[in-house]
């Protein structure tokens, strides 16, 4: 995954280049459609419980074009992508009229555009929530298992759900987002939870816990060392065979070392196959 530079257009879709936009105000303001913009927690700050799922309702009201795209045969999905390709390529200042020209009278022109805004917007989106976007049965099934300890927890947004419904987590990063630009995938500083600075070693010293990986990042041993750190039972693993979060390797090391034993289907954004996989040590 990319993150936008000082010269590209602003993930919060206002057209504006990133560095005259939420760059400059040092913010991550998102729209979310028919509602107002959220913003993040000040650093270091946990907010009241409950938290609301804001990433879930933004999905629920974007609802629409998750069906669209996933309506779409191969060659329809062939035909956009190529096409969102070749429009970026020639006249990004202007992109969505130029594939609405390009392709909308072969698709729902309207449907293309709303498409790729979701698109545009889905960075901002993960940076300021989460990677993944959980939904309440992914969040009852964490509490079914608690205790859990989380790597990687980011910001600690499902952590913060979690324990909002009774679940006992305890949320760690090597690299907690609670100062600008400390962490790469989520830059602007902000906290759901109390997610403790601490190295994936912490994993070895709690068996007696379900190990929770959440979108660990791509292409990265990450996930594979705290597997391979985990002393206990359990694993709760939210992504993929490791095309878009994690390494095959971890997958297939998960795989050989435990047996899934249940799959939780949760919102996707368009192109990601992800979901919510607990899985039992053989």
């Amino acid at each position: 995954m990319t993150h936008p530079g000082r010269n590209d257009p602003c993930p919060c879709g206002s057209g504006k280049k990133h560095k005259h936009c939420c760059l400059k105000r040092g913010q991550s303001s998102i729209p979310v459609p028919g509602g107002s913009s959220p913003s993040l927690p000040a650093a270091n700050q946990r907010p009241a419980v409950p938290l609301e799922n804001t990433l879930y309702k933004i999905y629920e009201k974007e609802a629409d074009s998750f069906r669209w795209f996933e309506s779409l045969d191969a060659e329809s999905l062939r035909r956009l992508l190529l096409y969102s390709w070749y429009t970026m390529l020639w006249n990004p200042a202007n992109f969505e009229l130029s594939l609405q020209k390009f392709y909308g009278h072969v698709i729902d022109g309207p449907n293309v555009v709303r498409f790729i805004q979701l698109l545009k917007r889905r960075h901002a989106y993960c940076e300021t929530y989460a990677w993944a976007i959980p939904s309440p049965e992914a969040i009852d099934t964490l509490v079914k298992h608690s205790p859990l300890i989380e790597a990687g927890a980011g910001r600690g947004y499902w952590a913060a759900l979690a324990a909002a419904q009774g679940a006992d987590i305890i949320a760690f990063d090597p690299i907690p987002p609670d100062r600008d630009g400390a962490n790469s995938w989520h830059r602007q500083p902000g906290m759901f939870f109390n997610v403790i600075r601490a190295d994936l070693d912490i994993i070895s010293r709690h068996p007696d816990r379900t190990l929770f990986l959440c979108w660990p990042p791509f292409n990265s041993d990450v996930a594979l060392r705290a597997l391979r750190a985990y002393k206990g039972q359990t694993v709760i693993y939210v992504g993929d065979e490791g095309r878009d979060a994690g390494t095959p390797q971890f997958y297939a090391e998960l795989a050989t070392g435990f047996t899934r034993i249940q799959v939780v289907d949760i919102p996707r954004w368009p192109g990601i196959d992800d979901r919510l996989e607990v899985w039992r040590r053989r």
